[in-house]
């Protein structure tokens, strides 16, 4: 019996347009989302389990979620590992130290994603930001954050908060002569090969990363867009206001006066 090839090579307009979409998930970028997380047992699981769904709708990126376990002591990496194995998006990361600066460091330094971002586990960034940003990178800009002081952002915090996060954001201005406008808004992306030449340059592995990411990014001569954002603050946030003020005042000073370009130029 001669076998009829011409039935195995006829497809339906469904198969066919399976076959493009196939094509275009794999000819498509690469994206990285990291989630620092530190004892988040009773957040972990909603806040993967949300942006997966979200981020199934998007296909024109190639997405990859690590959950980066900065020395967690609760059950937080039990869940992690749980979600790693029910999700072939999600990856389980374990650092053993605390920091949600060394979270990034790590999960950023070893990732060949052609975008790379971060978001904290209670999504109080509107995850719409997020697709924004990376279209944004896609065209040409080094670094996407959120501006949560934006007057197009919907912002919902406190007055203390608020207050606070405007005083800082002033500071920043004054002592370093910068032009971004949130350095703490937890909300951050960047072309993969900027973001790995800009890790060797910081110092900090808490809070401060933020700040000094993007002071270095900017002094470097790179592209930084800032973008509005839906915000809400969470009532269960690890930030510890005085300690965290403390901290940042010490970094602004060691940016002002001591930065690893001035040391740099120095040397040589």
């Amino acid at each position: 019996m001669l076998h009829n090839c011409n039935s195995d090579l006829t497809f339906s307009m469904a198969d066919k347009e399976n076959l493009m979409n196939q094509k275009n998930m794999e000819d498509g970028p690469t994206a990285l989302v990291v989630l620092p997380v530190y004892n988040e047992e009773k957040a972990l699981r909603k806040g993967v389990e949300i942006l997966t769904a979200f981020l199934t709708d998007y296909d024109r990126y190639n997405w990859k979620i690590v959950i980066a376990d900065n020395n967690s002591k609760d059950s937080t990496g039990e869940i992690g590992r749980k979600l790693e194995s029910e999700n072939p998006l999600v990856n389980y990361l374990y650092i053993p130290r605390k920091g949600r600066g060394i979270a990034l460091r790590t999960a950023w330094a070893q990732t060949d994603c052609d975008f790379v971002s971060y978001m904290d586990i209670d999504l109080s960034t509107g995850l719409d930001a997020l697709i924004r940003a990376l279209d944004l990178l896609k065209v040409g800009a080094d670094i996407v954050v959120g501006n949560r002081l934006a007057k197009d952002s919907d912002t919902t915090r406190c007055l203390k908060r608020e207050f606070i996060s405007r005083s800082y954001n002033m500071v920043i201005k004054l002592a370093l002569g910068t032009n971004f406008h949130d350095a703490h808004c937890g909300f951050k992306t960047g072309r993969r090969e900027v973001v790995q030449k800009l890790l060797p340059y910081i110092e900090d592995n808490e809070w401060f990363f933020d700040t000094e990411i993007l002071f270095y990014a900017e002094k470097l001569g790179h592209r930084i867009e800032e973008i509005p954002v839906t915000w809400l603050e969470d009532p269960d946030t690890k930030a510890k206001i005085f300690k965290d003020a403390y901290d940042d005042l010490r970094g602004l000073f060691r940016l002002r006066f001591h930065n690893n370009l001035d040391m740099k130029q120095k040397k040589y």
